[in-house]
C-alpha cells in the first residue's frame, strides 16, 4: 500500500509537538499533561491502524463511483484538467492556466465538502459519535490534533463521493485532502495569538480554539478546514473573545482511547432502547446531540461554566504508575509503528491486520487504565499479554 502525504508529515508533527512542549515549559505556560498527551497519541495510533482497511475500501468505492457515476460518465462533461500547473524548463518557470484552474477547483471542493461534513458531525447525533473523540480532550495543543476517531473516515469518505461525482480522480482527491489535514494540525495550539488579516481568510489557531470550546457561545462554531469564509457565509462563525474551556459539555473521566471512540454509540443505543416509537428512535440518530424525545425528558442544553470551580479530570497516579504507563505506551507505540510499516509495505496480508489491531487495542486500553489509576498488574494481565503476543507472532510469521 502506497504511503500518503500525511505519512510524510508525521515526523514533522512529532518534531513540532516536541518544540511546543519545550516552549511551553520554558515560558511557564502549561499546555501539556503527560496523561492527556499519551491518550492523544494512543488514539491517533489506533486511528492509523484502523484507517488502513477503511482507506483501501473507501478509495476503491470512491474511484469506482467516479468511473461509473461521475458527471463525465453520465452527462459527457469534459474531464477536469489536472496536469502540472507549474513547471521549470530551459525557458524558465512556466504555467498552464487550465491545469491551475483544475487544481484550484479540487482544493476548493475538498475544503467545501469538508466544511459540511464537519458541520454535520456536530449537528447530527450519529455523526457526532464518530467525531466526539477529537473533542474529548480538556487540553488544546498540537498533540490533540492527532486524537481522531477510528470511525470518522468511514462517514467522511461517504461525503467525499460528491467530489468523485465531479470527476476528481482519487489521487488528486487524496493529495488535496492530505494537504487539508496537514493544515489543520498547526491550528491546534494555544501559543499563537490572533493573526491580523489572516483571521478574515483562513482558519487560524484562534478560530479553532473557539471550535474546541465547550462554552455555550462557542459550541458548534468555526467548522472550516482551511478557509474560514464558509463559516461566515453559512452562519457558523464566532470570534474568540476570552479563551475557551476545552472539551465536552459532559467530560469523559478516562484516558481510554477505546472508550472515547465508543461511548456516544453506547449512549445512543441506551436512548433508543428507552423509547418505543420508531420515529423517536430515528430522530435520536438524526437530531442534534443532546436532543431527547418528550417521552424520556427534556433535551440537554449547554450551560455556562463556573471557571472558579472548574477542574480538569486529572487523577492522582503514583510515580511508579506514571513510569509504567509511559513505558507501556512506548512499547505499544513501537509495535504499532512496526505493524503499520509491515502492512503498508505489502509484505504481510491485510487480513492479518485484524488480530494485530485487536491485540494493540487491548494494550492501549490497559495503558489507559494505568493513566486513570485503575490498573491491576496481576499475573493474569501479563499472562494475557504474553499469550496474545505468542498467538499474534504465530499468525504473522507462520500462517
Amino acid at each position: 500500500m502506497q504511503g500518503s502525504i500525511i505519512d510524510l508529515a508525521v515526523p514533522f508533527f512529532m518534531i513540532l509537538i516536541g518544540i511546543e512542549v519545550f516552549y511551553s515549559y520554558v515560558s511557564g505556560r502549561k499546555v501539556y499533561r503527560w496523561n492527556d498527551t499519551v491518550a492523544d497519541l494512543s488514539t491517533g495510533i489506533l486511528f492509523s491502524l484502523t484507517g488502513i482497511i477503511v482507506t483501501i475500501v473507501s478509495l476503491w468505492i470512491y474511484e469506482n463511483f467516479r468511473i461509473f457515476c461521475s458527471l463525465q460518465t453520465l452527462f459527457g462533461v469534459p474531464e477536469i484538467p489536472l496536469g502540472a500547473p507549474v513547471w521549470w524548463d530551459h525557458v524558465g518557470i512556466r504555467w498552464d492556466f487550465k491545469n491551475l484552474c483544475g487544481w484550484f477547483f479540487v482544493f476548493i471542493a475538498v475544503d467545501f465538502v469538508y466544511y459540511w461534513f464537519h458541520r454535520a458531525t456536530h449537528e447530527i447525533n450519529f455523526l457526532w459519535a464518530c467525531h466526539v473523540t477529537h473533542h474529548s480532550s480538556e487540553e488544546f495543543n498540537l498533540s490533540v490534533a492527532l486524537r481522531q476517531s477510528s470511525f470518522q473516515r468511514i462517514f467522511e469518505y461517504a461525503f467525499n463521493l460528491t467530489i468523485a461525482f465531479c470527476g476528481v480522480p482519487w489521487q488528486a482527491f487524496l493529495l488535496a485532502h492530505g494537504v487539508l489535514k496537514i493544515y489543520q494540525f498547526w491550528v491546534h495550539t494555544r501559543l499563537i495569538g490572533k493573526l491580523g488579516l489572516l483571521e478574515e481568510i483562513l482558519v487560524t489557531p484562534s478560530h479553532h480554539r473557539v471550535h474546541h470550546g465547550r462554552d455555550p457561545k462557542y459550541i458548534d462554531k468555526n467548522h472550516g478546514g482551511i478557509l474560514i469564509f464558509w463559516d461566515r457565509i453559512f452562519g457558523s462563525f464566532a470570534r474568540e473573545e476570552e479563551e475557551p474551556i476545552y472539551g465536552l459539555t459532559k467530560p469523559v473521566t478516562t484516558f481510554d482511547p477505546v472508550y472515547t471512540n465508543l461511548h456516544v454509540y453506547e449512549e445512543i443505543g441506551d436512548l433508543m432502547a428507552k423509547v418505543r416509537s420508531w420515529k423517536d428512535k430515528i430522530l435520536i440518530l438524526l437530531k442534534a446531540p443532546g436532543w431527547r424525545p418528550a417521552s424520556i425528558g427534556p433535551s440537554l442544553l449547554p450551560t455556562e461554566i463556573d471557571r472558579t470551580r472548574y477542574a480538569k479530570f486529572d487523577p492522582i497516579v503514583s510515580k511508579r504508575g506514571k513510569i509504567l504507563g509511559v513505558i507501556e505506551f512506548f512499547f505499544w507505540a513501537i509495535l504499532s509503528l512496526l505493524a503499520l510499516r509491515f502492512f503498508k509495505s505489502g509484505t504481510v496480508p491485510v487480513w492479518k491486520l485484524f488480530p494485530a489491531v485487536l491485540y494493540l487495542i487491548y494494550g492501549f486500553h490497559h495503558t489507559a487504565r494505568v493513566l486513570d489509576g485503575n490498573a491491576r498488574n496481576s499475573p493474569l494481565v501479563w499472562g494475557i499479554f504474553i499469550f496474545g503476543a505468542a498467538i499474534l507472532s504465530w499468525i504473522l510469521f507462520f500462517l
